[in-house]
Formats: C-alpha cells, structure tokens, sequence
C-alpha cells in the first residue's frame, strides 16, 4: 500500500467519525434587556433541547425601553423584521394599527387565555384581534411601613388621616411617588383618575377628560403637596429616586412596582415593609396601572408556526419559573400566585394577586405615546401650579381631541391645532432670546478681559476653554445634582451665604426648570463667544490703537470707533452660530430637564424627536424640520443684512 493511499484512507476515517454539526433549520430572533440572571439563555436552552430544529437568537438590547422599541421600529421599516417582537405592554395597539403583528388566536384560543391576569389580556388586545401573550406582568403598588402606621390605608380620607397623624416632614413624609414629567407619571396619574371612576377614553373611544372624577383627582393629587405630605421634589422624582428615599425612612408610604420589594428586603427595612391595593376615592374600586412585557410575533416573519411555538413555551409555567427565580419578574398566570416555590421565596405574593387582579391596561391606543405625552404635560402643569385641575382638565380634552382631529388634516392644518407644537415654538424662542445676548456680552467682556496682557494670560484662556470642551451630557447630569432639592450643592451654598433661607425647587417649577437650564448652557457655551471674539480681537491692528491713542482717544472711543466695528465680522459668525446652536439645544435640555416640567423646558428639537422615533411620525415631523431649516436660514440672512456696513456691500 503506497504512502497516498494510507493518507487518503487516515483522512476517510477522520471525516466519517468527526460528528455532523445539526444545522437548525428555522432561524428565530427577539430583542429583550441585557440578560444578567441568565434566564432567557436558560429559556432558550429547554427549549431547544425539545426543538432541535428550531434556533433562537436572543439579542441583548439595551436597558431603555424606548430604544428597543426604535430597534424594532427599523426592523419592521427595513423589511427584515425581528420575527419574534418582545412588547412592552404599551406598544400593542401601535404595532398592530401599523400591520407588523400576526394575530395569536391559532396559539391562543379564548380558553387558553383565561389562565392569565385578565388585565394582561386586555392590555395584549386590539379591535378585537390577540397579539401579544403576556410573558411577565406588572403593576403599580402602595408599600407602607407596617411598624409606623397600623394598617395601610385603602380610601384617600384613610390616607389623608394617616399623614396628619403620623408623618412629621422634612423628617418623614407622607407618601413619596414618580412625579417627574414622564411615563411614570401618568402611571400614577391614572391610578387617581381610576380611583375617582374616571377614565381618560370612554367605551366609544371619545376623549373623557372634561368630567368632575378628573377635576377631583387631579385636586387630590396637588392637595397632597400643597398638605406637605409629599415633598416638592417628589415632581423631579423617577422610581430610584422614590425607592431611595423611601429606604432611607423619610416617608410612611411609596408609590412604586413589585421590582421595589427585592431592594428593600435587602435594606435596613427588612421585615418593616408591606403593599396593598393603590388608594381610592370613597365608593369607588382601586386600580392599579397595568404593567409589563409580552411576547407577539412579526407578521414579515417566514416561520409562523415555529415563532408560535416559542411563544407558547415562554408563556408557559415552566419559562415564567426560570424568568421569577433568576430576575424576579412577576408572573402573569395566575397559578403560579398559588405555587409553592413561588410563595415560599415570595410570600407577598399573596397581596400581589390582589393588586394584579384590579390592574387596569393604560389606554390601549395606537397614539397613546403622543396621549402621554400631553396627559403628562398637564398633570405637571398641576403639581407644580401652572394649571388649575380645571383648566387642566379642559386643556386635556381639548389637546387629545386635537391630536386626534389632526391626525386626519392634512399638516397645514394640523400646524394650527398642535398645541405642542405652539408650546415648544415658545419654549425655543424664549430660551434662545435670552441665551444668545446673555453669551454674546458675556463673551465679548471675558474676551476683552483675556486679551489684555498681564502674568498668567495664557492659564486664564486655557480656564475659559474648560467648560466648553466637557461633554454636554455629561455636564447637564452634573448640573441636574447640583440644582437637587434637597440634595444640590447649589441650594448649599445659597444658604449657607444667606441668599435662601430654605432651598429652592429649581427643577420643579417652570421658572426655576428654565433658569437652571439658561445658567448651565451659558456657562457651556460662552466659551464659544470668547473664541471668536478673541480671535476677532488678535485680529485688529496695534498701529490703529496706536494711532488713536496718539490722537488723544481714550479707551472707550478707540473700543466703539476701532474695535467694535473691526469686530463685526466675527460677531456676525458668533451670533449666527449661537443662534443656530441654541434654537436647536436638544442634549442639555434631554438630561437636565427632560423638557419638564410640565413642557415649560421642552424645545422644538425635542418635539422633532419625538415626532419622529417615539410617534413614528416621520412625515409630520420632516415638514416640520423643513420649516424650522427655512426659519433659520431667514433669521441668519437677517443677522447678516443687519450686521453689515454700507461700504461692505459697495465693495461686493
């Protein structure tokens, strides 16, 4: 046998005893939150060793919810769609109204559904089509601490007697909750409207906002403020603000989700704490705001059948197990309320059901995240006292049934009736009106200061540089800390000099929002000015100083008749670019403010985005976009035709 021949037969036998990799043949893919407990890879793993011939790719997205959302977006728009769509419970009705979802009936009879929360049912519905089955449920809870106050309180008079008698603020409050101007606040905003037997649309789909519950809720919630049973900065608050103030025993009860009692079981509060139903109005039934996450399917998708699959494995008892012992999510059977293992690890779970039972879905609406959005501005406008509840209530019907009646006009008209958009034109024009001269002067003095010699010039132009060469973001988050009531060092300082004898609520009132971010953009951004009118400054001839000095011009004549009018050029370049810079400000605003509260900081920029990649109104908002392009350019063509000498345009 030759030495070929036995390589050839060596190299058979290899090939014939490698093992033969099992090719999946249908390729599945979701999005879902980083996956730090491992339970989804746990998921996926059963689930493939029962389905061999079926692969699921599990994505890690990142942890905002909104920014998943935009990934699926794309997906659907591109034509390569995610096949397997992980919902929040408030995406149902945007994603079917648009045609991306395949109904799940096939997977999920009537019948099938019934082993579910009945408000994850709901919340997964649509014109009476299913489409998202609920994988973990959510909803809002009242924690109270059960060594100070003998029961929790059920009825707002019951809550009303428990804070006069056992809270003592600034020491202890009342209640802390999620009052920023986000999702969160209309989560609890409803829960009052609920509570009162209101209802933001009523059965036919018409806007329901106008009625005496609103008005009453809405009351309630500001009298809670006004009262000093919460503290005034509970309107900058998000759940980590809430829960870290509650776990530090300066309130008697929180409005938050389940996630909170983990936390706090792992604090000094251990065995201090309980939950109960949300309170509510004499005569009514409580509710709870609906949250959560659920799984649908891609209509695009090219395998239905194996997406159902999956879907029907995830929503099972045995996935939800894994999901509640490595993350802690809540399931959203109800069987799982009464197991074991569950109750032993999780023995609140018993009062948990309750609340589950009385959760109600947010309106299931393909434009809810516009509804929202003005819900939220309005709820503001109250807590921090813009609006009255009645005024308030108007202003919310008006405003949803605009955007309801716009959506049908064409965007012409729909110009006249975004009361949005009027609101963030104003917003824009008063922060650049008052930013850009602010900067400008202040630029124009640093800048004749820093060009004056004397020892250490050059270390004070390196020092005005500073600020504008941070990052915005990371800036606004730094001015966010220090403009904290109580927390900030700006409130400290205040104080400590006698200038405030108790701390102001910068970020929690209109004027005090505005403020806060007029000063920090200043402070950003004059550094700007500076540059270009140093440069301008370098830029003028010593010998025509010297020449008016000799002719017996003093400082002031030589600056108006040599240097102001040399400097022209560049204040024309500063001017327009300011202008430009801050009628478009978008990542100061985001961080610091937000927009809120109540949109008194909310720009045309960040309603453009909004438009685009929260409303999935792309059109609308490029018309729009096209429109503030054309303003800008008339107002740096007028700054330029202003800022022009006669001889100028001689010359060209």
């Amino acid at each position: 046998m030759t030495e070929r021949l036995k390589f050839l037969i060596f190299f058979c036998i290899l090939f014939l005893t490698l093992p033969v990799p099992v090719c999946s043949q249908v390729a599945l893919r979701m999005i879902g939150p980083e996956d730090l407990g491992g339970a989804w890879a746990e998921i996926v793993r059963r689930f493939h060793e029962r389905n061999p011939e079926i692969g699921i790719q599990y994505i890690p997205g990142p942890w905002s919810t909104e920014q998943r959302q935009d990934m699926y977006i794309r997906s659907f728009m591109s034509g390569d769609a995610f096949e397997l769509v992980y919902m929040d419970v408030i995406w149902t009705a945007k994603f079917a109204e648009k045609g991306w979802l395949l109904p799940l009936e096939d997977w999920f009879p009537s019948e099938k559904r019934e082993v579910f929360l009945q408000g994850d049912i709901e919340a997964g519905q649509y014109k009476g089509r299913f489409y998202r089955a609920p994988v973990r449920s959510d909803a809002g809870v009242l924690y109270y601490r059960r060594d100070l106050i003998p029961h929790p309180p059920k009825t707002w008079r019951e809550f009303e007697e428990i804070c006069r008698k056992y809270s003592s603020p600034p020491e202890r409050y009342g209640i802390v909750f999620q009052g920023m101007q986000y999702e969160g606040l209309v989560c609890n905003y409803l829960e009052y409207l609920w509570g009162a037997g209101g209802s933001v649309l009523d059965e036919e789909g018409k806007v329901h906002l106008k009625t005496q519950e609103n008005v009453v809720a809405l009351k309630f919630m500001k009298k809670i403020i006004d009262e000093n049973w919460a503290p005034k900065s509970v309107i900058t608050f998000q759940e980590q603000h809430s829960l870290e103030f509650f776990e530090k025993g300066k309130a008697l009860m929180m409005r938050n989700w389940p996630y909170a009692w983990k936390a706090l079981n792992d604090s000094p509060l251990r065995g201090k704490i309980g939950i109960a139903p949300f309170i509510h109005r004499r005569g009514k039934e409580p509710a709870s705001t609906l949250g959560g996450w659920g799984l649908g399917i891609a209509r695009a998708g090219k395998h239905p059948k194996a997406a159902g699959r999956f879907v029907q494995f995830v929503t099972s008892p045995e996935a939800q197990k894994i999901l509640h012992f490595k993350t802690g999510a809540t399931p959203s059977r109800k069987s799982l309320f009464r197991d074991e293992g569950i109750l032993k690890e999780s023995p609140y779970y018993r009062e948990l059901y309750e609340i589950l039972s009385w959760a109600r879905p947010r309106p299931v609406h393909p434009d809810y995240a516009k509804m929202s959005s003005i819900l939220q501005k309005h709820v503001s406008s109250v807590l921090i006292g813009i609006e009255s509840p009645e005024e308030a209530g108007r202003d919310m019907q008006r405003s949803l049934e605009g955007l309801l009646k716009g959506k049908r006009e064409n965007w012409l008209k729909r110009l006249f009736l975004d009361d949005d958009l009027h609101q963030t034109v104003k917003n824009t024009a008063l922060f650049t009106l008052i930013s850009v001269p602010l900067e400008f002067f202040l630029g124009l003095l640093m800048a004749l200061f820093i060009h004056l010699p004397f020892r250490g010039r050059n270390l004070g132009r390196l020092a005005v540089l500073i600020p504008w060469a941070l990052p915005t973001a990371v800036m606004a988050m730094t001015w966010q800390w220090m403009f904290n009531n109580p927390f900030g060092v700006i409130n400290d300082a205040l104080i400590r000099t006698g200038l405030l004898s108790t701390p102001a609520d910068w970020l929690s009132t209109a004027g005090g929002a505005m403020a806060a971010a007029l000063f920090a953009d200043i402070w950003k951004t004059t550094p700007f000015a500076v540059i270009i009118l140093l440069s301008g400054l370098q830029s003028v001839p010593r010998e025509l100083q010297e020449s008016l000095s000799l002719d017996g011009a003093g400082p002031l004549k030589r600056f108006f008749h040599l240097t102001l009018p040399m400097l022209i050029p560049f204040i024309r370049v500063a001017l327009i670019f300011r202008m430009i810079h801050a009628a478009g400000i978008f990542d100061l605003i985001w961080v610091l403010t937000q927009g809120g509260p109540a949109d008194s900081t909310r720009t045309l920029s960040l309603y453009l985005y909004d438009l685009a990649f929260r409303y999935d109104e792309i059109g609308y908002a490029l018309f729009l976009t096209f429109l503030f392009l054309a303003a800008l350019v008339l107002m740096s063509f007028g700054i330029t035709r202003g800022l022009t000498f006669r001889y100028e345009k001689v010359g060209k």
